[in-house]
């Protein structure tokens, strides 16, 4: 009988470790996972309709720093080709009801606002949209677990996860009714995802790949190639990062619109 309950009180921390996450609990480490205090990076959007001849990739540089909150980002993202778009650029400051996001166009030498709804447009001619290069949070969106499985093309574990905006102003925003997303269980990266529109019909589908450990002190990790496909219009973006740098010393200033507007 002591052996007995020996294996038994053995055993209770294994199977308590085995149980999948809560919705809840996987939204809450994605949050930590994404917290990247600041980086850098260059980056290649290039888009590709029904496999036919590729647009002009265009080549932009990237700086992200978390807010004084330490939840919400400022980002700034500048364009350097092709020539036609050169100096564009996109400054996106998080908020806890709605993102503020300004596009500078330098040719009319003037900063337009992306305004609620629009936010869900394409981003610069691709598949992603301006909610999509923003960081989705966890106050955000409901989340359920459906299951676990073996990563697409990996053996990693991945956790199957639905994942729904919050509230309607949340689904106009993003454009999404639900996402169904699998996500690596040992740094809470998002691989694969399916995403519907506010119809419910399946929209976009995203792979993720070379996914590196971009700062080994803080053990945080990113996709260095991410495909996003829209299944409706049959066209496909890359998305690829390259010279990514982190901890880097991004001051305020670089986060204004007096820099965005700064060619």
């Amino acid at each position: 009988m002591k052996t007995h309950l020996a294996l038994l009180l053995l055993l209770v921390p294994a199977l308590a470790h085995a149980a999948p996450p809560t919705g809840a609990e996987v939204l809450a480490h994605q949050e930590e996972a994404r917290k990247i205090a600041s980086f850098q990076a260059r980056a290649t959007l290039s888009t590709v309709k029904d496999g036919g001849k590729e647009k002009a990739p265009k080549k932009f540089r990237w700086w992200r720093k978390l807010g004084d909150d330490g939840v919400r980002f400022v980002s700034l993202t500048r364009f350097d080709e092709p020539a036609t778009i050169r100096g564009e650029g996109v400054l996106i400051r998080e908020g806890k009801s709605k993102n503020d996001v300004l596009l500078y166009l330098p040719h009319f030498k003037k900063i337009r606002r992306v305004e609620g709804q629009s936010q869900s447009s394409s981003f610069f001619g691709s598949v992603f949209s301006y909610t999509d290069v923003a960081t989705p949070h966890a106050a955000d969106n409901t989340a359920k677990v459906l299951r676990d499985e073996s990563c697409p093309g990996e053996k990693t574990k991945c956790w199957v996860v639905e994942i729904t905006p919050a509230t309607e102003a949340d689904r106009a925003r993003t454009g999404y009714s639900r996402s169904v997303q699998w996500i690596r269980a040992d740094n809470w990266i998002t691989v694969a995802g399916d995403f519907y529109d506010l119809k419910g019909k399946l929209w976009k589908h995203l792979v993720a790949t070379e996914v590196k450990e971009i700062d080994a002190k803080a053990h945080k990790w990113l996709p260095l190639h991410v495909e996003l496909a829209d299944v409706q219009s049959k066209r496909t973006t890359v998305l690829q990062l390259a010279d990514v740098k982190t901890g880097v010393s991004l001051d305020d200033a670089l986060f204004t619109e007096q820099s965005l507007a700064n060619e």
